[in-house]
């Protein structure tokens, strides 16, 4: 056990490489902020928070700490329809670790790993966590996903302002590779478990791995993927209040997250309709999720000056796109860098016997 989690670990939470990636994350975040400011928000003065109302400075506060907890009650609550016993204190640890990780790996490939090891150190099986983390992850995507077109169909001029002039084809491959992954994991589950089989036999036929290494690997991934398989059938069929609040806090979540642009503007004095706020911001995120930098730096930084800046005033541009990073974003990626080290380095988590 030991060797395998240090493996683990040494694979995706690679100290050195995990200060490399913080350090590309930070470098294009800066590059991007600094060219924004310099050719489109000249003069524009990041002290302008201060003279925000106060009512408005505690919503954003009381909805920063309320985004990471609505944040873990959506993971809480698939965990719970899974009949997967952890407190909500260690779920809610793992809300960091994963903004942490997610923004310092490319297409926020390290936050679902990350999440899924730290789960297993709590006692849950690898194949329930990660159908937990999967599961946590279509909610959201699909959500995202299935209110884009309908959000372009009812305003046509935004076709121009996403990317490329295919969106609508690569929006329905993406839905239809999710509908498929889905359908195979939980119906034709036999058939992965033929296919990996078939694979690693050619691996073993040509003496590219050994008959005892083979034999070991196919035990472990058949076990796990068939336990993963019937936790994700065991979810859509499992306790419906616990479904339902999975839902539910799946859509309060990216409501509070769109609500920090809300609440920005307003601070600023500008009045703009939530709902338009909205649309934006799940066009932003939407297009964040085709990012290939770490925490899609560069590229949401532009998607939301491009989209906000007919809203407000060229000075007000740079505080507006900086500040809906620091409080969507960087806080968590700084918390979760603490959470990350205590966890890992001071041994924060111990494995369950």
């Amino acid at each position: 056990m030991a060797d395998k989690n240090k493996s683990f670990i040494e694979k995706y939470f690679n100290i050195k490489n995990s200060l490399l990636y913080f350090g590309l994350f930070l470098l294009i975040s800066a590059v991007t902020l600094y060219y924004i400011r310099r050719v489109f928000s000249q003069g524009s003065n990041l002290n302008i928070i201060f003279s925000f109302p106060n009512e408005i400075l505690i919503s954003l506060i009381v909805l920063l700490f309320s985004y990471f907890a609505i944040d873990a009650l959506r993971l809480f609550f698939v965990l719970k329809t899974l009949n997967a016993e952890i407190s909500f204190w260690n779920v809610y640890k793992l809300v960091f670790i994963n903004i942490f990780i997610s923004n310092i790996t490319p297409l926020a490939t390290g936050g679902g790993f990350a999440q899924v090891y730290f789960l297993q150190k709590k006692g849950i099986p690898l194949g329930k966590s990660s159908a937990a983390i999967l599961i946590r992850t279509l909610l959201s995507a699909t959500m995202l996903f299935l209110s884009v077109p309908l959000i372009v169909f009812r305003n046509q001029s935004m076709l121009n302002l996403l990317p490329g002039d295919y969106v609508f084809v690569y929006l329905a491959i993406f839905m239809g590779l999710y509908i498929l992954i889905f359908y195979f994991l939980i119906f034709k589950v036999r058939f992965i478990m033929k296919l990996i089989y078939k694979v690693f036999y050619f691996l073993r036929s040509k003496h590219l791995i050994t008959r005892k290494r083979f034999r070991k690997i196919i035990r472990y991934i058949f076990k796990h993927l068939q336990l993963f398989s019937e936790d994700l059938a065991f979810f859509i069929q499992g306790k419906k209040i616990f479904v339902f609040l999975s839902f539910l806090f799946t859509i309060i979540f990216l409501v509070a997250e769109f609500s920090f642009s809300y609440l920005l503007l307003n601070g600023m004095g500008y009045q703009v309709a939530f709902s338009k706020v909205l649309t934006l911001q799940v066009l932003v995120v939407f297009i964040m999720y085709f990012a290939p930098t770490p925490g899609a730096a560069g590229i949401a930084e532009g998607g939301y000056s491009l989209l906000f800046a007919r809203f407000v005033d060229q000075s007000d541009l740079f505080p507006l796109l900086f500040y809906w990073r620091f409080f969507s974003k960087y806080v968590g990626i700084f918390i979760g860098i603490f959470v990350f080290f205590y966890l890992i380095i001071k041994g924060g988590v111990k494995v369950e016997e």
